[in-house]
């Protein structure tokens, strides 16, 4: 999450989907970052959270832009997975008290049993959809809650397009193309399958498809898996 009182916009950061290159673009100009306690703090906190912490601090949530980022999720997913190295428990590497590296556990095994963590609830639900933009985004209404997505597939263009909506002039990264083999070579029917099912909103949302090109996929440095 980045947040910015003088310049009114809130980040909300969605996992593995450019945000780490976009907190870094906002950073000098936010007054909250994700290294301040507080789990409406933590880089991922979700809307709903961070619209509750501002309704306990006495904020218009109304008078500020809010936006974050969204991704294929088949793609994405393959990213989380890369990075979160999850075990044969599920466990990713950051939870080390729990984490047992010699063992890890099959990337189509992870996309039905993988957990994911609610930050709202305070624990992991058993699936993977924390991942999600519905997750980030929506209240418990179904409400949106915020005013602007970026396409991480877009993530150059947008974030110059962001620049023109704050007003402000960005620290832009080089966006790079992604190197990593292509996420179609990851799943079998089962697993597309069951990303369609847990996702289905992300991808009405971007109107994504299984096997969009390589090539389309576009990354910062710091945000590849």
């Amino acid at each position: 999450m980045r947040l910015s009182h003088k310049h009114k916009f809130v980040f909300i950061g969605k996992p593995r989907s450019g945000d780490t290159t976009i907190r870094q673009a906002l950073d000098p100009y936010s007054d909250s970052v994700s290294t301040d306690k507080g789990r409406h703090n933590h880089p991922h906190a979700p809307a709903s959270m961070v619209q509750q912490y501002f309704e306990r601090m006495g904020w218009d949530w109304n008078s500020y832009f809010k936006f974050t980022s969204v991704r294929n999720p088949w793609d994405m997913l393959v990213s989380v997975y890369s990075f979160g190295n999850p075990d044969h428990n599920g466990f990713y590497f950051w939870e080390k008290q729990e984490y047992n590296p010699n063992k890890k556990m099959p990337f189509k095994e992870w996309i039905t049993k993988g957990k994911s963590w609610d930050f709202k609830a305070g624990k992991h639900l058993t699936d993977l959809s924390a991942y999600s933009l519905s997750y980030s985004a929506l209240d418990d209404d179904n409400t949106f809650l915020v005013d602007y997505v970026i396409r991480f597939e877009n993530l150059e263009s947008d974030l110059t397009l962001l620049e023109s909506m704050l007003g402000l002039k960005l620290n832009l990264p080089k966006i790079e193309q992604d190197k990593r083999d292509d996420y179609a070579n990851y799943y079998n029917q089962e697993a597309i399958d069951r990303v369609a099912n847990l996702f289905w909103y992300d991808i009405k949302y971007g109107n994504y498809k299984f096997g969009m090109r390589s090539e389309e996929r576009r990354v910062g440095k710091e945000c590849r898996s």
